[in-house]
């Protein structure tokens, strides 16, 4: 008998997802809007729109099921009521323990309680089955089974993920070794209730012997160690009376050792603080019975750090695990919020950045408040912070024992609000003695300070720098006499009032904030005798209405201790004249009046590594910085009448960085290097130099890449550039030739010709930059040659051509080994691609879309994940596409013919980027 068409769509396609929920319950509502939300993400989605109930299961569907990346199973009030949907879970959970199948499962209007337990309807329900299949009671049982096992795959707030892992470190079943886990993190982040968690699951089943010590660090402080010991081994030995006559009951000694080596135990010591701490309790802990466990929760990674065998960071939650949490406490379990209240929601699991105690006292707060009330708590908690999570924040505070260390801790919570470098912090924040350094590794010890998103960046959590603002707001109700001013309407009073004093150490405004114009005292920093960081800014220049003024001018900037000073839109032409700025790290003046950089500023910046002038459009002239030998970077982009800066580079023997952006007025300094026709700037710069900006400088390119093109070696590349140049943008100018000189660049990671509209060719010898990772020729439109690459290149792993007008590829790509990135967008001229594409492994990403005269594809990598040829209105054949596609986009193109038949098939992107989609899903249409 002949398939039918929906047999047969099924056999043919792999779904990324398939649907699994009752008809009559949610195919009007909410299954379908899940469906077509899915859709939209381009999820691949199997939805049982056709058959019915009572029909029997075909096989397809099965086969469906199998084939499936993701089962999503919607469990609702009747859904017990049918052994067709009871059927297809056993199935479905059959699929997830033969090959591993995501089975995530939905709680429609229900407790998972009650699916769990077959509660409630699904008690009535099996009520039913029961007496229809009392011949088959297995059958029943296996529903059953099901029903708990899919209730049990849905774990609130992660809990089961990270008990998992603290389990796989403890090792419960080996019985040889004595272990002792760390678990740690900042507070509120879940460490007891992990702890407690563990300790309930396997105390009384895998231990003879068991002890929970909550808040470790209070009661030692309050009772004392004596008492702390005798509550431990209480609970351990179960015997109340047996140690009352020890004065001090020493858990290493003879005594104690000789009872508790013959009892396997499990020991959780709640937030230790100290290492006094824990010796006094686990002192001699390598004696316990083989096969003893001992869990310690703390902030302090050091203290964990010089017993524990293994330390677990429990990680904050994610966007979907904090609604979750909030959820329950602001909600309940059976009530969903409004559109409206979600929005809310997220705003708060915004603010609480995944820690639990934070969601769950915000929760309970906001439970059964209206809306208006939810915005104006909202509004609060961004100036006033809640109390009850603070509370438990500034414990972490108090236990850092140097003030030293809380100046550090203080500065960063005020004055680092984006992740930022260790180096960057120290060279900040040190006075000289490495206090920084130290200070820092005890901040990320003591969980006040974590690592970044950004690979070797720190950054502060939000809660954590609250918690540093209220400690400086406590310091005095009058802001001039803190330590540190950043709120804004605490800055315009002090700086307007003139009632700053010698207790502020920094002041940070954000002029975006302001609510009105600033019209600041010229005496406004005269008090401030120990400032060491100025920094008013914008962070959005769109929003920024209002500005500050200083009709008098500023007298003075006293402090020889400033280390930091950024002032966006300064609004004077000129730096005080007794601005002498000694330990000054970074100048940042970014739309500046500024007229000129006086020699009495830059006559004595030792410490100085950062200079940033952008776009101060009236900057005629920088004095010499001979006596800046620390500078690393300058930043002179937009600079438009600066013609006077270059004649003392050559002894900044540290720059890394220059941009010189749309400075066109440069080409002016003939008269300083003494030479006629154009300036050569890269032969008065630093050997060391590793990044250079040039776009925008047509004319001074053309020049430059003229004499490049001549035959003469005192033009040559390798004596005129950096040698240590990583980084060369050359975007926007007018070059024509990129000469074959340029291989003497050895370390160049990084060419940007962006937009060069007359870049024509390329050298050959470019295939000797061993060290190159990126070349960017996007929108140059009049290339229309690639080079031979007549080399092996190991290291170019990207190349962007989007916009070009080159026709071919030579075959020689082949030698690009490295290269997983391609990008063609747009490149209207290109006819072909050389077969010898195929050869290039490592390719994961192909872009042609919109490569208009491209008429067949040939074979591509096997690895290849990304292949787009949209809008290849002219490809007529795709001669095999590699099996290993996450995504495919061949949409637009009207003329194709033929594609080889195995690639007749749909591309799902990867299980993980699939989930995330999914459960963003779910809370984008308010499940």
């Amino acid at each position: 008998m002949a398939s039918s068409p929906f047999s047969s769509a099924m056999e043919e396609k792999r779904y990324d997802v398939f649907l699994s929920f009752r008809g009559e319950d949610t195919r009007n509502g909410f299954a379908t809007d899940l469906f077509q939300a899915l859709r939209d993400k381009q999820i691949l989605t199997f939805m049982d729109h056709r058959l019915k109930r009572g029909d029997e299961i075909a096989p397809t569907l099965w086969k469906t099921i199998d084939e499936s990346t993701i089962s999503v199973v919607i469990f609702s009030e009747n859904y017990a009521t049918s052994t067709w949907y009871l059927d297809e879970l056993v199935h479905i959970l059959d699929c997830k323990k033969r090959n591993g199948q995501i089975v995530m499962p939905i709680f429609y209007g229900i407790d998972p309680s009650i699916v769990r337990r077959q509660e409630g309807s699904y008690k009535g329900a099996f009520a039913e089955l029961e007496e229809r299949f009392k011949d088959r009671m297995e059958k029943v049982l296996q529903w059953r089974a099901a029903l708990t096992q899919a209730a049990n795959l849905w774990r609130l707030f992660a809990i089961q993920e990270r008990m998992e892992k603290i389990e796989n470190l403890l090792d419960i079943e080996c019985s040889t070794d004595v272990r002792i886990i760390g678990i740690w993190g900042m507070g509120g982040i879940g460490k007891t209730t992990l702890a407690s968690a563990v300790f309930q699951k396997f105390a009384y089943s895998h231990f003879e012997g068991r002890s929970y010590v909550r808040d470790v660090r209070q009661q030692y402080e309050t009772e004392g160690p004596n008492k702390l010991r005798m509550k431990l081994l209480t609970q351990l030995f179960n015997d109340e009376n047996a140690l009352i006559s020890m004065d001090t009951p020493l858990v290493g000694s003879p005594f104690i050792q000789d009872r508790l080596r013959r009892k396997k135990v499990l020991i959780v010591l709640d937030d230790v603080d100290s290492s006094v701490q824990l010796e006094a309790l686990v002192e001699g802990y390598h004696q316990l019975a083989p096969g003893s466990r001992i869990l310690v929760t703390s902030r302090n990674k050091r203290v964990l750090k010089k017993v524990a065998d293994e330390i677990y960071k429990v990680e904050k939650l994610n966007t979907i695990e904090s609604l979750k949490l909030f959820h329950l406490h602001a909600f309940g379990r059976n009530s969903y919020p409004t559109e409206y209240y979600e929005t809310l929601s997220k705003r708060v699991a915004s603010y609480a950045d995944g820690n639990p105690l934070a969601l769950k006292v915000l929760g309970s707060f906001l439970h059964s408040k209206s809306e208006e009330e939810w915005e104006s708590a909202l509004e609060k908690l961004r100036r006033v912070p809640n109390n009850d999570i603070l509370k438990v924040l500034r414990i972490s505070y108090v236990g850092l024992d140097d003030e030293g260390i809380k100046n550090i801790f203080l500065n960063i919570a005020c004055f680092f609000d984006e992740p930022f470098t260790r180096e960057y912090a120290e060279s900040i924040l040190d006075g000289g003695d490495s206090s920084a350094k130290i200070g820092i590794s005890v901040l990320i010890d003591k969980s006040l300070l974590e690592i970044s998103h950004k690979e070797n960046y720190f950054r502060m959590h939000d809660l954590i720098r609250q918690m540093g603002w209220s400690v400086v707001s406590d310091e005095h109700r009058e802001p001039g006499n803190r330590s540190r001013l950043f709120d804004a309407n605490d800055v315009c009073h002090v700086l307007e009032k003139n009632t700053g004093t010698a207790s502020i150490e920094g002041i940070l405004l954000n002029m975006s904030k302001m609510k009105r114009d600033l019209k600041m005292s010229s005496a406004a920093f005269s008090k401030m005798c120990n400032l060491q960081f100025l920094k008013i800014y914008c962070d959005n220049i769109d929003s920024n209405k209002f500005k500050i003024y200083l009709p008098r001018g500023l007298e003075a900037l006293v402090s020889n201790e400033l280390r930091y000073f950024r002032w966006d839109f300064y609004p004077l032409e000129s730096l005080p004249s007794d601005f002498t700025p000694e330990n000054l790290v970074e100048l940042i003046l970014c739309r500046s009046l500024l007229k000129q950089l006086e020699n009495h500023v830059v006559k004595s910046l030792p410490k100085l590594k950062k200079m940033d002038l952008s776009n101060s459009k009236l900057l005629t002239r920088i004095a010499d910085l001979s006596q800046a030998p620390n500078l690393e970077s300058i930043n002179l982009e937009g600079c438009t009448s600066l013609f006077y800066v270059l004649s003392s580079l050559q002894n900044l023997h540290k720059l890394t960085h220059l941009n010189l952006k749309g400075c066109n007025n440069l080409i002016e300094l003939a008269e300083i290097s003494g030479r006629r026709g154009h300036l050569d700037i890269v032969q008065t710069l630093s050997k060391n130099i590793c990044h250079l900006n040039f776009t925008l400088l047509n004319s001074f390119i053309t020049g430059l890449v003229t004499n490049f093109s001549l035959c003469s070696s005192s033009l040559n590349i390798s004596r005129n550039f950096p040698m240590n140049l990583t980084s060369l943008n050359l975007s926007e100018t007018a070059i024509e030739v990129v000469p074959s000189s340029i291989c003497c660049l050895a370390h160049l990671r990084t060419l940007d010709l962006i937009c060069c509209k007359k870049l024509k060719s390329l050298s050959t010898s470019i295939c000797k930059l061993k060290s190159l990772r990126l070349m960017n020729l996007g929108g140059c439109s009049n290339l229309e040659e690639f080079p031979e690459f007549l080399e092996p290149m190991e290291d170019l792993t990207a190349i962007v051509l989007d916009g070009t007008a080159i026709k071919k590829l030579p075959q020689s790509i082949e030698n690009l080994i490295g290269l997983k990135y391609l990008y063609m967008g747009g490149c209207k001229e290109i006819e072909y691609l050389p077969k010898s594409l195929c050869g290039l492994s490592r390719l994961c990403l192909l872009n042609l879309g919109g490569c208009s005269k491209l008429q067949k594809l040939p074979p591509c990598p096997l690895g290849l994940k990304v292949l787009n040829v949209n809008h290849c209105e002219g490809l007529k054949l795709i001669e095999e596409v590699p099996p290993n596609l996450t995504h495919f986009d061949a949409r637009r193109c009207t003329s194709l013919e033929t594609m080889s038949s195995q690639t007749n098939k749909s591309y799902p992107m990867c299980i993980s980027q699939r989930i995330l989609d999914i459960t963003q899903v779910l809370f984008e249409i308010g499940s």
